[in-house]
């Protein structure tokens, strides 16, 4: 009975600490969000305690939305300042800064700034869109020679074999009913891509939902409500997770493609066995870096758990960009038929010169194709915006505005590329945009969709490749239209960070006359 009566005593405590805290933590908030107003940066009205971000968080808007709209209300500001829970982002809407920041200098912003698991001991993380400074730049250098224009000529025929997998598989769609849906499509063709080239290994995904295709799906998709708000969170607020020491990764998929690469190394090097994709080229960069004497640069030597970590920066690169653009390409070929038909006389002409073969060298001749996907990632880029975290104390040319290091910056490339001022009528879908006398003259932050500077993809040539050939496929043989179910204007998919379709996007086949 003597402590029964101390409960309430104990309750009331404890509910005055929990409001005590309460207040002193929206104060704190509430002071964070003076940040830019102290510094003289225009921005939004931020809301407590998410900033700019709470219908991210509550996956009613896609990850760079705030952002993107923020181009739109303020785009004759040069930036704008928003909160990411209670961290400032800079946004920019001015090219010529972002050329700054991308390109002149880039010394200042030299990390992508999210929260990696590689900080806490996951070795899926520790690639190179992950890590910056001197690391990032040795293992750049290093992995430049596996993305030439002679590597991915050897990488072509897996290419090409899955390409044809491809078609085989929009033929099966033809002899069920002529609909594809183009986002399942274009996913799948990715996945195999990345499956053969990136891990070397051989899915069979077009027939069966394999286990790589599904552990794949996950690591950009989480399916639980719990791995959505860890990927959110760390992604928004990193610095949370880093001091708290969790994992964004899912263990289940930590383990699955670990365990593959671990697997396919060992049986190559067991069996002196030689495949031509991207994965012999990490074990040959491992085998000779392991040569190397000791003591020299160790800190930096490319060992097996940078192997590992660069499978799934092929993943990482590769997966998105080709899926989104294919898909988007189809959709825009669908609805604008004079493109279509510009598009598949060049085929017809180009494939005619190889004896009907999509050789490498025929594919690179299609500078048609190329602008049609140009245009493509102009008004659907993978991803909407970039993002770079200050690495120190940068002063702003021509302005008082310090950027303090630590500051995350945003540059929406989707409110810069879809701007009236810079790409007329930009709702409209015109290839032209991006004839090669043109593109070589255009501003080089006016179309970012592989970013800019010394951390533009390296894979962008191999982007275009994968993109390229599964197109050229289908249009060798298909009339592509729009299917009914596809919903006009196009949806995106808040709950995922790439400009993913929401309710999928599908398209109808109807076979050519002069078609085998």
């Amino acid at each position: 009975m003597a402590v029964l009566q101390f409960i309430p005593t104990i309750l009331n405590e404890l509910f005055l600490v929990g409001v005590v805290s309460f207040l002193l933590l929206y104060v704190w908030f509430k002071y964070r969000f003076t940040y830019w107003a102290r510094r003289g940066v225009p921005g939004p009205k931020p809301v407590f305690p998410f900033g700019h971000v709470r219908d991210v968080i509550r996956r009613k808007e896609q990850f760079f939305e705030p952002y993107c709209d923020v181009y739109v209300k303020y785009r004759k500001m040069p930036y704008v300042g928003l909160y990411s829970f209670h961290t400032p982002v800079l946004t920019i809407n001015d090219p010529d800064i972002a050329k700054l920041i991308l390109i002149k200098d880039f010394d200042h912003f030299q990390s992508h700034g999210i929260f990696t698991s590689a900080s806490v001991g996951d070795p899926l993380g520790g690639h190179l869109f992950n890590i910056a400074g001197r690391k990032w730049r040795s293992l750049r250098t290093k992995l430049s020679p596996a993305f030439t224009p002679t590597k991915l000529k050897s990488f072509y025929p897996f290419v090409q074999q899955i390409a044809n997998d491809a078609l085989k598989y929009c033929d099966q769609k033809y002899e069920a009913g002529g609909t594809l849906n183009s986002s399942e499509f274009f996913a799948k063709y990715s996945m195999e891509i990345i499956g053969s080239v990136g891990f070397g290994v051989e899915n069979d995904g077009f027939n069966k939902d394999t286990e790589f295709s599904q552990r794949g799906n996950e690591y950009f998709s989480p399916r639980s409500v719990y791995w959505m708000a860890i990927r959110a969170i760390s992604f928004f607020a990193p610095d949370i997770f880093k001091h708290l020491g969790v994992n964004r990764t899912n263990p289940d998929i930590y383990k699955f493609f670990y365990g593959l690469v671990n697997d396919t190394v060992n049986y190559r090097k067991k069996n002196d066995y030689y495949r031509n994709d991207f994965l012999q080229a990490l074990i040959e960069l491992e085998k000779s870096e392991s040569l190397k004497k000791e003591g020299i640069d160790d800190e930096n030597k490319f060992k097996f758990v940078d192997v590992v970590a660069n499978t799934m920066l092929y993943m990482f690169a590769g997966y998105e960009t080709s899926a989104t653009t294919g898909m988007y390409a189809s959709y825009e070929l669908a609805c604008n038929p004079e493109i279509q038909n510009k598009a598949r006389e060049e085929i017809t002409r180009v494939l005619a010169k190889y004896n009907g073969e999509l050789t490498y060298e025929a594919q690179n001749e299609m500078t048609y194709i190329n602008m049609i996907l140009d245009e493509t990632m102009r008004k659907h880029p993978p991803m909407r915006a970039l993002f770079r975290r200050c690495n120190k104390d940068y002063k702003l040319p021509d302005s008082d505005l310090v950027i303090e290091k630590g500051t995350m910056i945003f540059i929406p490339i989707n409110g810069i590329q879809m701007d009236a001022d810079i790409f007329e009528d930009p709702e409209r879908f015109d290839p032209e945009r991006f004839t090669p006398e043109k593109k070589i003259k255009m501003h080089p932050c006016h179309w970012m969709p592989f970013g800019e500077g010394p951390r533009k993809c390296l894979g962008l040539r191999q982007g275009y490749i994968q993109s390229k050939s599964g197109l050229v496929k289908i249009l060798s043989k298909y009339e592509l239209s729009l299917d009914e179910r596809t919903k006009v204007p196009l949806q995106i998919n808040p709950k995922i960070m790439a400009s993913s379709v929401d309710g999928g996007m599908f398209i109808k086949l109807k076979k050519l006359e002069n078609a085998a």
